[in-house]
Order: C-alpha cells, then sequence, then structure tokens
C-alpha cells in the first residue's frame, strides 16, 4: 500500500508541475523537488542548480528519496498546488498588454525554391502576430551543422526579415523542420533540433520553453475583453509511431495512415496534456489552437489528429470540460488552404488550415474532407484572422502573395460557444 502510495504521489506531483504553467511556479517546484531531496536521501548528493526539467530527471530524483520523510512536504505543495489552480492562477507563458485585432500565420515555406513571393501578401496585412506554423523550413537530417545553415535559407530571404522586424513572431514545428519526414520521439536528434529551433526564433534564455522538452508555448495578448490567447502544440516531440496501411489508396486519400486502436499511442504526451489543460484555464476570449497537423480533416490518410481518436477525442472534451468558449484551430501541412467545421457535443469546433507558402499540391487539395466548408485552395498562401472585438465576430481568409483574399468565412463569437 506504501508504496502505491509512493507511486501515485510521484506522479501528481509530476502531473502539477505540468499544469502550473507559471515558470516562477515550476522553479518553486524544482527548488522544492531538490530541498525535500537534499534532506531526505539517506546518503545525498549536492542539487545543483539544473532548473531545466528537462536536465532534471524526475523519476530518478524521485526513486532516490526516502519517501516516508518526503511525503508530508510533498503534500502540502499538492495541496497548495490544487489550491491555486481552483482559484484561476495558471497563467500563459508570455503576456502582452496590448490587445490585437489581426493575426497571420503560414505553413510550408522552403526557401531553396525562392518563392518568397508570399511574404509581400503577408506584409500588406500589417498583422500583429504572425504564426509559423510547420515546415518552416525543410531540415530533414541528423547533421544539426547542416540544419543551421538550412535556418540560414530562411534568415536571408528579405521578406522574412521584415516581418520579423516588423511584427511578433510565434513558431511551432512540423515534421520537417523537426528534423525528418513524419517524424515522432524517435528522431535521435530532437533535443539539439529543438535548442537549434529556439534560438532561431530568438526565444529568451529564461523562456518557458526553454525549461522543458518540446516548443509548445502560450502565449496572452490583451486586456479582459480583449484577450486573444494563442496556445501552440508540439505534434512531434512525443507523438509515437503511427501504423500504416498497406492496402491499396481508396479514392480522394493520398497518404497510408489509418486510425489506431492502441490507446497507449500520443500526440502530445501526458507533460503537454497537463500543461494544456491547465491552459484552457486561463482567462481568454478568444482561443486559438495552432496544431502542424489538421485536428478535423481525417480522411485523406494523412497525418492528422485522426490517427489517434482517443487524443482527438481528448482534446474535444477539455475544451467542453473547461468551457473553453471561442476556441478554434489553426494548422498546415497539407499544401493547400481549406476550412473545416465539426460539431462536437454541445458545440461547434473548426480548423482552419493554412498551409503552401512556397509549394502547394492541387492534387492533394482534391482529397476528401466531409468536414469541409467551401472550397480548397492551392495557390500559394497564408491565413488571414481579423477580430472585430465590439461586432463580436472573427473573419477567416486566405490571402495570395498579393494580399488578395481567396475565401473569407464569417464567425460570430456565439457560434463558438461551448453549451
Amino acid at each position: 500500500m506504501f508504496k502505491a502510495l509512493e507511486t501515485w504521489l510521484s506522479l501528481k506531483f509530476l502531473h502539477h508541475q505540468a499544469c502550473v504553467s507559471s515558470r516562477d511556479h515550476v522553479m518553486v517546484g524544482i527548488d522544492f523537488l531538490c530541498y525535500i531531496r537534499a534532506h531526505t536521501v539517506t546518503a545525498p548528493k549536492p542539487c545543483t542548480a539544473a532548473r531545466s526539467p528537462r536536465t532534471l530527471k524526475y523519476q530518478q530524483s524521485m526513486k532516490r528519496f526516502n519517501m516516508k520523510q518526503a511525503i508530508p512536504l510533498l503534500l502540502s505543495y499538492l495541496i497548495l498546488s490544487n489550491a491555486q489552480l481552483a482559484q484561476g492562477q495558471a497563467e500563459a507563458d508570455f503576456q502582452y498588454e496590448q490587445a490585437i485585432s489581426k493575426v497571420t500565420f503560414g505553413a510550408c515555406f522552403n526557401p531553396r525554391m525562392q518563392k518568397p513571393a508570399i511574404f509581400d501578401g503577408i506584409l500588406k496585412q500589417d498583422s500583429a502576430v504572425f504564426v509559423f506554423i510547420g515546415d518552416n523550413i525543410y531540415g530533414d537530417t541528423t547533421d544539426m551543422e547542416l540544419l543551421k545553415r538550412k535556418w540560414g535559407k530562411l534568415e536571408a530571404v528579405e521578406g522574412f526579415r521584415q516581418l520579423r522586424d516588423s511584427t511578433t513572431l510565434l513558431a511551432t514545428w512540423d515534421d520537417h523542420d523537426y528534423g525528418v519526414n513524419d517524424g515522432g520521439k524517435s528522431y535521435a536528434k530532437r533535443e539539439e533540433s529543438e535548442a537549434i529551433f529556439l534560438d532561431f526564433f530568438k526565444d529568451p534564455q529564461d523562456s518557458p520553453r526553454r525549461q522543458r522538452e518540446g516548443v509548445y508555448g502560450s502565449y496572452v495578448f490583451g486586456p479582459a475583453g480583449q484577450r486573444c490567447q494563442i496556445i501552440l502544440l508540439d505534434t512531434r516531440y512525443f507523438r509515437d509511431e503511427l501504423p500504416h496501411t498497406k492496402a491499396k489508396k481508396k479514392k480522394g486519400t493520398v497518404g497510408w495512415y489509418e486510425p489506431t486502436e492502441d490507446r497507449s499511442k500520443t500526440l502530445l504526451g501526458e507533460a503537454q496534456w497537463a500543461w494544456f489543460e491547465a491552459q484552457l484555464q486561463v482567462p481568454a476570449d478568444i482561443r486559438i489552437l495552432a496544431s502542424s497537423i489538421q485536428v478535423l480533416a481525417q480522411d485523406k490518410g494523412m497525418e492528422n489528429w485522426g490517427n489517434v481518436p482517443h487524443e482527438q477525442a481528448r482534446l474535444f472534451e477539455l475544451i467542453k470540460k473547461h468551457k473553453a468558449h471561442h476556441t478554434f484551430a489553426i494548422s498546415g501541412d497539407v499544401h493547400f488552404s481549406e476550412l473545416s467545421q465539426r460539431d462536437i457535443d454541445g458545440y461547434s469546433f473548426y480548423d482552419f488550415t493554412s498551409s503552401g507558402m512556397s509549394h502547394t499540391s492541387k492534387g492533394w487539395a482534391n482529397c476528401v474532407n466531409p468536414y469541409r466548408v467551401g472550397k480548397a485552395i492551392w495557390e500559394h498562401n497564408a491565413g488571414l484572422i481579423e477580430i472585430d472585438w465590439a461586432a463580436e465576430s472573427i473573419q477567416l481568409s486566405a490571402i495570395n502573395s498579393n494580399g488578395d483574399k481567396l475565401f473569407t468565412h464569417q464567425l460570430a463569437f456565439a457560434a463558438l460557444k461551448v453549451h
């Protein structure tokens, strides 16, 4: 029984470390871990200033505890953490006071193709924020020096530099900039690639993203009443291998993935899931979930959330559980643009895909998607989100290299309310 309690407390501690999103709270938790280790280990080792969850091996540390002495301290810490979360003290990783009304985003840019014109169309929007949503370069290597040089090719694009200098850049990754096509947690260079990624996008040295595994992060812009939260998910670092089908491709499909029935498979990993649930409790008037792969369109045979149905269901369940009103997704990966909508138990969920900043695929755009709203676009494109706070509405548009709108869809806040 004592062993079971020890295991339960260890897992609960890890869960709370992921849930409490404030970097200061995480640092307090790590200091606490060091403290009880120093005071309860029979033959203690010095607890160095290793403040990164990556370098501090929690499970190994927990094995060294004299848990009979540590349990009272650990219980006190968990009670305090529960009280903080219950009082709504979860925080975004980054907070900005300025309200925003325009967000642009894009995916799938290969500098080697020398087709940078899409940056002209993006710059014309004069958006406050641009989100790189994955395949921001085509790295595809285990040679980290080569990967750095490929990031340097993006740095050399004038339109990119102008965008970086004129707006707030946010970024997550997909497989190619992660380092391997269709890659997941088995990629041997994931830690090194993450460090290069965060350096390129100039994440501060004290950034919460540098204190944990994966590049997920959250950003809140604006005051109450105009508060927009952008949640960047990492669908690569923790992702398990997915099953492939060897059967002949069905008409309207281009990929070879099929849904798994193995509930042990994960896209996000437990630490990211706990963090994500905490982020849904951060006060926000609009939430934009940035996923490198599509959340709804799941019949193409390509990588998407539908390949791991229990994870997709978990996403929807958490949105409903926390009544995270006005939440929708943006995604990339597929080399065309489309809008998908699905009625989930109690609310309507939208996934706005923009993909193909430098190259697109008409054939892929013709794939089946029963959730598609309107038409698919295979012209070079980026996504535009315009928020009218006074009218409580959102306009979603795909734009081309001239800044022209290829399609638009109007959403009232009320249409995104969770019932």
